[in-house]
């Protein structure tokens, strides 16, 4: 068990950290941090952590789904994985379109009233509906599960190694967005928030844009 569970870790550890719509959407919304007055987290960070819930909400949905084997279902129904696949796309076509519109950044002297990133129930829906809308994370899921797990796992079992994929993902991320906190990166951030935010947008547009037309 415990070698399937570092399997597990090591193969979500690589699909997370490969750009795309999650990372995106968490470099997006990481746009506050810290001041130096120590006074704790603004909105975009508080932004981003909403992401990482919402991020991990809908993969626990996924989870489910594979754990239940109610994936099977979605895969032999073309219909239903491409209404929900296109939903998904349009989405984030939606959220490309608010980085390019969304002049929110960081003023890294300020103060939390100077901070105009996003709010916490904003990222937590944008990571919700993104994750949600999206069947390829179902489908990778039960192809991990069907090499992973046997197919006679006790429903326990499988609950367990689903509750390893979220928990992977929440400290995996939240770990990101510490990194995206540091000094530096923020720094970064605040010079060149505008031209971060359309190359965000451009990214997440062409990742609608390949899911729709594909």
């Amino acid at each position: 068990m415990l070698e399937t569970v570092f399997t597990l870790l090591t193969i979500c550890f690589f699909a997370r950290m490969s750009p795309g719509p999650d990372m995106m959407l968490l470099i997006h919304h990481a746009g506050c941090a810290p001041s130096s007055s120590g006074r704790g987290f603004f909105r975009g960070s508080s932004a981003a952590y909403g992401c990482i819930i919402g991020v991990c909400m809908g993969l626990t949905f996924h989870v489910s789904l594979s754990v239940l084997g109610l994936a099977l279902v979605l895969k032999s129904h073309p219909f239903i994985y491409n209404a929900v696949r296109y939903a998904g796309a349009f989405y984030l076509l939606y959220i490309g379109y608010r980085c390019f519109t969304d002049n929110g950044g960081l003023e890294l002297e300020g103060s939390a009233e100077n901070c105009t990133g996003s709010t916490f129930m904003q990222g937590l829906r944008d990571g919700l509906f993104c994750n949600l809308l999206n069947p390829k994370v179902t489908l990778f899921i039960l192809s991990v599960f069907m090499q992973l797990v046997g197919p006679d796992a006790a429903l326990g079992e499988k609950a367990v190694y689903g509750s390893v994929i979220v928990l992977e993902a929440f400290f995996g991320w939240g770990l990101f967005v510490l990194f995206l906190n540091t000094s530096i990166v923020q720094r970064i951030y605040g010079e060149y928030v505008s031209l971060i935010n359309k190359i965000t947008g451009t990214i997440l547009f062409l990742l609608g844009g390949y899911i729709f037309f594909s």
